[in-house]
């Protein structure tokens, strides 16, 4: 429902503010240190049941959200940095995505970009070839559908992921869209947050190094990121299968103590 009045508002323009927004539903939250993330294998099941065509579906098949959600788990990126990509942001020669911004989704009001969550959220991140062929097969067929269907409009801010119209992609669509998708495979039921706590846990089940990690999704306290980090890695330190090193000791102190988790790159 709240989904179909935020179209009537923002899509079709039948109201002027979607009043289940002024609701507040006050919830019994308790601390947990569970991770969530995709394992493997349910990251390939999640990201092969988004391009893959199913009939009578809410969301169908979709390349842009399949490209969208593999930026996401490959670098670690936020939703609202990724759906604020430009394709100047993309540098094809030097194997490099700049973020430097993100997109603004407030409630009952028009979108706009913002500086990123802190002013250390800055950064270029390395791109691997698979990922800069996707990213080029993106802008592709973005392009092809823009002049195939009349009704798609190129965007003017040249940004990477839009709608139909040329207009940003919706955070709350893209949170609607994997929901809708995890239920169909059955997965758990996550954020698209999801995505950067799972390329976090696969860079440490890779054997990356635990202080270059945390430096890499540039979280900065105990809580939020680096507190599913650092109770996964104590979870499999405890299983002897990853084993706990002095200077795992170190960040996590310097987490619980307000400070940087590590040197910024």
């Amino acid at each position: 429902m709240n989904t179909a009045l935020t179209d009537a508002v923002y899509e079709f323009n039948i109201m002027k503010e979607n009043p289940i927004q002024r609701i507040k539903i006050q919830k019994n939250v308790e601390k947990s240190t569970k991770v969530h993330y995709f394992t493997k294998d349910q990251l390939n099941t999640f990201l092969n049941a988004v391009k893959t065509p199913v009939k009578k579906t809410k969301y169908q098949r979709s390349i842009q959200y399949y490209v969208l959600f593999t930026l996401m788990a490959r670098t670690g990126i936020r939703i609202g940095e990724a759906l604020a990509l430009t394709w100047d942001d993309f540098d094809e020669i030097n194997k490099k995505l700049t973020v430097n911004k993100t997109l603004v989704y407030p409630t009952n009001s028009s979108p706009y970009i913002s500086s990123p969550k802190s002013r250390k959220s800055d950064r270029i991140i390395k791109l691997d070839n698979p990922t800069i062929k996707m990213l080029k097969q993106q802008k592709t067929n973005r392009a092809q559908v823009v002049l195939q269907y009349k009704n798609y409009k190129q965007p003017k801010e040249n940004i990477i992921f839009y709608q139909h119209d040329g207009r940003w992609l919706r955070t709350n669509v893209v949170r609607e869209y994997i929901k809708e998708v995890c239920k169909r495979t059955n997965l758990p039921v996550l954020s698209p947050h999801v995505l950067r706590h799972t390329h976090a846990v696969h860079l440490l089940e890779a054997g990356v190094e635990i202080k270059l990690r945390v430096r890499k999704t540039r979280t900065r306290k105990y809580k939020g990121n680096s507190g599913y980090l650092f109770a996964y890695y104590e979870k499999k330190s405890k299983m002897t299968r990853y084993p706990v090193t002095k200077n795992m000791s170190r960040i996590r102190n310097r987490a619980k103590n307000g400070q940087a988790s590590s040197p910024m790159l």
